[in-house]
């Protein structure tokens, strides 16, 4: 008898595997989908394991296989083992990331059919015949003949319908007939399948880019020292040609009969990339997201497990792509906080997932930013990844300095009678650009037209009635929103606590920014580009588009317009205040702001115009706004490194958030000290030295959708063997290697 470990699809989730006998008559193997008993139903599993014994007495037996096949590559389920592990998540929940869309629906997803008419090829019968019918006034009968004799081509059953006006009535009768034959033909549900993208050749290497290259190469070709795949950090300038480099490693990976992964950040940015992927590799991309239909997910996914498609592309999921021969993995823009699934479980992060996945298949893994995170820079700098370096912008006109970034001390503005949004130097230098019909780009990482509104008579200011957070006011819609839970709130006339007119309008947003734009310009054609006017990756691309066909003078947006856009009019960006998120309590607030002000700042210059940033600011002499502002990362990373250290944070220890919400404040408070006593018995019992307890302390949003948080930090090494025997019940949510500390 032989015995598997199942990962079961149960509600609630379970840390751990269940031992089930395997019949005889069943062949299964690691990766198998299987249906097992469960309590009183029969439920979905996947083989995580096999074993030739038990010590268990009493078990019972998978009742039946799923499919043919294992579901899940060896290599897959070993990665969702360690996910499992690593993330304290369920086992079906990590293993479920890895398989076929669909799997856990009631019903089956399957391919989809559309049915063909073609003749009989006796074609003296059929004009017998369509002179017959019509003598005996089977004329619909006839006009289906007649219909498919002038076509060259099978065509669509439900077309010929619509075309003649007629049910299936005269179809039957010409099938029974042997008049017709009707196929069922497999729908591509491909995205892509049927697209035209312009043919692109590969660039000229610069010196930079050919000496990054011949490293990576030695890696792919298996030629570079010691045998062994490499990860490397493409460390490169905005604008240096990162994508030129990974289109070759793809093409020399290809040539090999291997095949890549290609990530990219957010859904919204993959048409940008995949004009150049698909230009370079014609119908060999596969596109791979959570926004396609189910349909679409199925049938690309079967493709790729097929080996259809030498590439695929997505946002973070597209790491757990079926991609046979794996050889290359790319995660484009790895510092990129998107990659981390911070929603559901298992929360894991897809740069870390790549880094995994690489050692497991053997492929390389080339990890590319222009402001690399903390902790990958760190690990190039120990030498646990290879650095390579593009220090150069290339343009069209070759290669080229970084944008002039200047930094405008708002207070200053203040202290000289300017109270406008714009100071006098970037003012001037918007007019300057129009003029010479050039663009500008304006960040403001905040929407709407005010912040907040506060009455100037007692002082109070609207908040969510389910969050702890101020209302934000816009003025498209005259409401007011809760930028957290989405709730929407009319304007207020009057102070509802003392009755007063007097209610004032505080801040800046993308809309306030928009409105001062139409007011200082008013012949400027304005984008305003958030999640306000964005909704969809169609927007998102018409409106990318738009503007870089200069069909607008300036684009207003969040931090949706420092991600990887290339617009070659723009000669001008400014951010119009660089302090949203400084004062955060979080110690990752210096390196956001320092990443997006590098990013935003690079979206200048990329064309044939010199490039030129401000930045807004009422704290000049910060380390992260000062270092942005010289390009200087390694300067950056020096005194962020050194802040990291002095306090033990990442990547000087790992780190896990544990946070708890209920609707009752005191129940909250309760269970988050009874938890917090359990995890310092723990680490006593165990003697174990370095770790840190932080809290329990009220979330940065202390209540959140009408549930109270509050939170608990630890920090140390091999967190997991603290928190790995403790149970947690419902209310509680284990974030490992969390994104920050709000």
């Amino acid at each position: 008898m032989k015995y598997a470990e199942v990962a079961v699809s149960a509600p609630g989730g379970h840390r751990h595997t269940f031992t089930y006998a395997i019949p005889d008559s069943l062949d299964v193997e690691v990766g198998s989908g299987v249906w097992i008993p469960f309590g009183a139903r029969v439920l979905k599993g996947v083989v995580a394991r096999l074993a030739d014994s038990s010590s268990i007495s009493e078990i019972r037996m998978i009742s039946d296989i799923i499919g043919t096949s294992p579901l899940v590559s060896p290599e897959h389920i070993q990665l969702a083992l360690w996910i499992a592990d690593y993330y304290l998540a369920p086992v079906f929940s990590a293993i479920a990331l890895m398989l076929p869309p669909g799997f856990e629906r009631t019903q089956e997803i399957k391919t989809k059919h559309r049915a063909f008419l073609r003749l009989n090829p006796d074609k003296e019968l059929i004009s017998r015949v369509i002179l017959e019918l019509k003598r005996s006034k089977a004329l619909k009968q006839a006009e289906v003949l007649e219909y498919l004799d002038q076509s060259a081509i099978p065509l669509l059953t439900s077309q010929i319908q619509e075309h003649l006006k007629c049910n299936r009535s005269p179809i039957k009768a010409l099938l029974a007939k042997g008049l017709i034959i009707e196929e069922n033909v497999d729908v591509d549900r491909n995205p892509l399948a049927g697209r035209e993208f312009p043919l692109e050749f590969p660039f000229t290497f610069t010196s930079d880019q050919q000496s990054a290259w011949q490293r990576i190469k030695g890696s792919i070709t298996g030629q570079g020292g010691n045998g062994n795949p490499g990860i490397f950090l493409l460390h490169g300038v905005t604008g240096s040609g990162k994508t030129e480099v990974y289109l070759q490693a793809l093409a020399e990976t290809i040539s090999l009969g291997k095949k890549g992964i290609c990530m990219v950040p957010e859904i919204a940015l993959t048409p940008q990339i995949i004009d150049r992927f698909m230009g370079r590799f014609p119908g060999r991309v596969a596109l791979l997201h959570s926004k396609l239909s189910l349909g679409q997910q199925y049938d690309v996914w079967h493709g790729i497990r097929r080996g259809d498609f030498d590439i695929v592309i997505g946002p973070r999921s597209a790491i757990f792509a079926p991609q046979p021969d794996l050889g290359l993995i790319i995660v484009d823009e790895e510092h990129e906080w998107a990659y981390k699934q911070s929603d559901k479980m298992p929360r894991y992060h897809a740069r870390d997932i790549a880094v995994k996945l690489a050692g497991l298949t053997g492929a390389t893994l080339i990890l590319g930013s222009a402001t690399p995170s903390v902790e990958t820079y760190y690990r190039a700098q120990r030498s646990e990844y290879q650095l390579v370096e593009l220090p150069e912008r290339i343009t069209p006109l070759g290669q080229s300095p970084l944008p002039k970034v200047t930094i405008i001390n708002m207070r200053d503005e203040f202290k000289s009678g300017n109270r406008g949004i714009f100071s006098r130097l970037l003012k001037s230098r918007m007019a300057s650009a129009l003029e010479q019909h050039e663009q500008v780009v304006l960040f403001i990482n905040r929407r709407g037209l005010a912040t907040f509104i506060e009455c100037m008579n007692c002082g109070f200011v609207p908040s969510c009635s389910r969050c702890s957070v101020a209302l934000t006011y816009h003025a498209a819609s005259n409401r007011l929103i809760c930028h957290h839970c989405r709730r929407v709130y009319t304007v207020l006339k009057k102070c509802p606590n003392c009755s007063s007119t007097d209610i004032k309008y505080f801040g800046v947003g993308t809309e306030s920014v928009e409105t001062e734009c139409r007011k200082q310009f008013p012949g400027s054609r304005i984008i305003r580009f958030d999640s306000d006017t964005v909704s969809s990756n169609r927007e998102y691309e018409t409106t990318v588009n738009s503007f870089r066909k200069h069909e607008a003078d300036i684009l207003v947006g969040t931090q949706i317009v420092a991600k990887g856009l290339n617009f070659p009019y723009v000669s001008l960006v400014g951010a119009v205040n660089a302090d949203i998120g400084l004062n955060l309590p979080d110690f990752r607030s210096g390196e956001r702001t320092f990443q997006l002000l590098c990013q935003v700042a690079g979206r200048a210059g990329r064309g044939t115009f010199a490039g030129k940033a401000v930045i807004q600011t009422f704290n000049p002499d910060y380390y992260a706004i000062k270092f942005a502002a010289r390009h200087d990362y390694a300067g950056f990373y020096n005194s962020e490194i050194r802040y990291r250290r002095s306090y033990g944070y990442p990547p000087f220890s790992d780190m896990i958030r544990l946070v708890y919400s209920h609707i009752n404040e005191e129940k909250c408070k309760a269970e988050a000290d009874r938890v917090h006593t359990l995890i310092k018995m723990e680490i006593d019992s165990k003697g174990l030295p370095g770790f840190k307890l932080i809290g329990p302390v009220s979330t940065y949003i202390a209540r959140l959708r009408g549930k109270y948080q509050i939170q608990i930090i630890l920090l140390g090494k091999d967190l997991q063997d603290i928190l790995s025997a403790m149970y947690f019940p419902k209310g509680w949510i284990l974030d490992v290697d969390p994104l920050g500390m709000i």
